[in-house]
């Protein structure tokens, strides 16, 4: 019989327990060494992002959290934090393994003063809707919207964004970040890597 809180379980949760005797699907997140491994690179970014962007807001993507949001240009990650943590020595708190979904920016441009970081929220919001099963049961991804509306499911989901007061900052800024962390969801701006251990299709299916 099942537990008091079986019901209370987020769907994703209860999906996976479904799901737990057939073949994973996986994440793509191909890490590229050589940026990560720059410490003069990271450094710099780090320095930029001080000087030109304000503090990162971390917040739970929920259906209603526009709201709460700038309405200003910035930068903004989708960012999925699985539920594994562990105690580490030293540091308040747990550890954890954050994972960078997407990360895109809000207003570039002079020219499009509307698009601000809640506007792009909204813009997302139907991702967050879609069904955790088809993780399971949808086709590979082959597209952005396609790789949104799989991922965009995952729990716990966050978003993180920062304001930019010069906008002419911001595309650089957001090209930086992408080729950093090479987020699995984005589909431009991202780095050219070398694959050793087989190829996506082979990690899909594994």
């Amino acid at each position: 019989m099942a537990g008091p809180n079986a019901t209370n379980a987020h769907p994703l949760s209860r999906i996976a327990q479904r799901y737990r005797e057939e073949d994973s699907p996986a994440l793509q997140v191909q890490v590229g060494l050589t940026r990560m491994l720059d410490i003069d690179g990271c450094r710099q970014l780090d320095a930029d992002l001080q000087e030109f962007a304000g503090a990162w807001e971390i917040h739970t993507a929920t259906d209603d959290l526009a709201p709460a949001l700038p309405d200003e240009a910035g930068l903004y990650m989708f960012v999925w934090r699985p539920a594994f943590q562990f105690r580490t020595s030293g540091i308040p708190g747990f550890g954890s393994f954050p994972k960078m979904l997407y990360i895109g920016q809000a207003g570039a441009s002079r020219y499009d003063q509307g698009n601000t970081i809640r506007q792009r929220y909204k813009d997302y919001r139907r991702f967050l809707r879609g069904d955790p099963e088809s993780l399971w049961t949808a086709d590979e991804p082959t597209n952005r919207n396609q790789r949104l509306s799989l991922y965009l499911t995952l729990q716990p989901l966050e978003f993180w964004c920062a304001t930019v007061k010069e906008r002419s900052r911001i595309e650089l800024l957001e090209k930086s970040l992408i080729r950093l962390f090479n987020p699995p969801v984005n589909d431009r701006g991202r780095p050219k890597l070398r694959a050793r251990f087989g190829t996506p299709r082979d990690a899909w299916q594994s």
